[in-house]
C-alpha cells in the first residue's frame, strides 16, 4: 500500500487505556510537583523531555517515509516544531536556574511562537496534498476557531486592554487557534480512513494545547503563573496526545 494514499476503511481505533495512562501520568506528576520541595527541576525535566520525545519520534516517522511527497516533509516540519519547543523550555530553564532572570518575555518566546508556524506548515502540507480544494466547512473551521478563541481571550482580559501582556497574548492565542482550525479540517479529510483515528487524537491534543495557551496568557495578565500551576497539565497532556497520534499514524500505514 502506498504511503501517499488514504485508505477507504478505518482499521485503527483509539486505545482508551493509553488515554487513561496519559491522564494518570500527568495528574500524578502534577501531584508530585505540588508536594515536593525544589520541584522546579522536575518540572523542567518533564517539560523538556516530552517535546524532545515528540521531535525524535517525528523525525523517525519522517525518515521512514523519505522520498514520499507528503509524509517525510510533513513530519520533519513537526519534528522541527517540537525541537523549537524544546529550545524554548531549555531557554526558560537557563534564564531561571542559571541566570536568575525573568524568562517572560525573553528570547524563549521567539521559539515558542515559531512553533506554531511549523505546526501550521505540517498541517498545510497534508491538507494541500489530500484535499487541495477547501470545503465550506473547512473554511468555517479555519476562520471560525481563531475568531472564537481570540474573542474568548479578549473577553477574559479586556480589563487589561492596552498592556504588553494583553497584545502579546493575542498573538499567541491567534496562532494556536489557527493550528486547531487547520487540524479540524485535516481530521475531516481523513475521517473514515486508516489514519483517521490518528488525526482525531492529534486534534484532541491541539485542542487541549489551545485551552492551555488561552489560560496561560490570561494568568500572565493577572500575574499568577508558577511552574506548579495546573495550566501545565494541559500542555503535558497535549504533547503526550500528539506523541500518541504519531504512534497511531506510524502503525496505521
Amino acid at each position: 500500500m502506498s504511503a501517499e494514499i488514504v485508505p477507504d476503511k478505518l482499521e485503527s481505533s483509539i486505545n482508551y487505556k493509553i488515554l487513561a495512562i496519559i491522564g494518570g501520568l500527568v495528574l500524578g506528576f502534577h501531584f508530585l510537583v505540588n508536594n515536593t520541595e525544589e520541584s522546579d527541576l522536575l518540572v523542567y525535566i518533564f517539560s523538556m523531555g516530552i517535546p524532545a520525545s515528540v521531535a525524535i519520534f517525528s523525525f523517525i516517522v519522517g525518515r521512514r517515509y523519505i522520498g514520499t511527497l507528503v509524509y517525510a516533509r510533513a513530519y520533519n516540519m513537526l519534528g522541527i516544531a517540537f525541537l523549537l519547543m524544546l529550545f524554548a523550555e531549555l531557554t526558560y530553564f537557563v534564564y531561571e536556574q542559571f541566570l536568575d532572570l525573568e524568562p517572560y518575555p525573553s528570547i524563549a518566546d521567539v521559539f515558542f511562537f515559531v512553533f506554531y508556524p511549523m505546526i501550521i506548515i505540517y498541517l498545510i502540507i497534508n491538507i494541500r496534498f489530500f484535499a487541495p480544494k477547501l470545503t465550506k466547512s473547512g473554511i468555517g473551521a479555519i476562520i471560525g476557531i481563531p475568531v472564537i478563541a481570540t474573542t474568548t481571550y479578549l473577553g477574559l482580559t479586556i480589563e487589561d486592554f492596552g498592556s504588553f501582556d494583553f497584545f502579546y497574548g493575542i498573538i499567541f492565542v491567534a496562532a494556536a487557534s489557527a493550528t486547531l482550525g487547520l487540524a479540524i479540517n485535516a481530521a475531516k479529510i481523513f475521517r473514515g480512513g486508516l489514519v483517521g483515528t490518528a488525526w482525531l487524537v492529534l486534534v484532541l491534543g491541539i485542542t487541549i494545547n489551545l485551552i492551555g495557551d488561552v489560560w496561560y496568557y490570561y494568568i500572565e495578565v493577572i500575574e499568577s503563573y508558577s511552574l506548579s500551576h495546573p495550566v501545565n497539565l494541559f500542555w503535558y497532556s497535549a504533547y503526550l496526545l500528539i506523541l500518541y497520534a504519531l504512534y497511531k499514524h506510524k502503525k496505521s500505514i
